[in-house]
């Protein structure tokens, strides 16, 4: 680097100058996320799958349709979020008997587990070695 090119030495960036609460609020959110991540993954789950799981516990059993609408999701990342979360036996899908069409969604005992923040027997150190808790996705 020559004496003559520009050092970047500011604490903040020069657009956030008269804003230092989004700079804040960008913060908390970010160590957030990463606190959230950490627990999520102490339950064998994935950031986006507790909201989902929350709904399930909420609801009960419920259509994947209505389920998409109130995550406001797009309906291919639910379908694939659910079979991930099935197939660590968290969820269950089946034909709505109403209307064979529709598909039913509801938590298993294992996935109502997870709202005590414990997963099964063991708790939740059996997450962090059950299969789905180190898939890479």
């Amino acid at each position: 680097m020559s004496g003559t090119d520009p050092v970047c030495t500011a604490s903040a960036p020069g657009a956030a100058h008269g804003g230092p609460v989004s700079i804040a609020l960008a913060r908390v959110a970010r160590m957030h996320r990463i606190a959230a991540g950490r627990r999520l993954k102490d339950l064998g789950l994935y950031p986006g799958q507790e909201m989902m799981m929350m709904r399930l516990w909420d609801c009960g059993p419920v259509r994947q349709s209505a389920l998409i609408q109130s995550l406001g999701l797009d309906a291919s990342t639910v379908t694939k979020m659910l079979q991930r979360m099935e197939q660590c036996g968290l969820v269950l899908r089946r034909p709505d008997p109403a209307d064979r069409r529709a598909v039913l969604v509801e938590a298993t005992d294992e996935g109502r587990s997870l709202r005590a923040g414990r997963r099964g027997p063991g708790g939740a150190a059996r997450a962090r070695t059950a299969p789905c808790a180190g898939a890479s996705w």
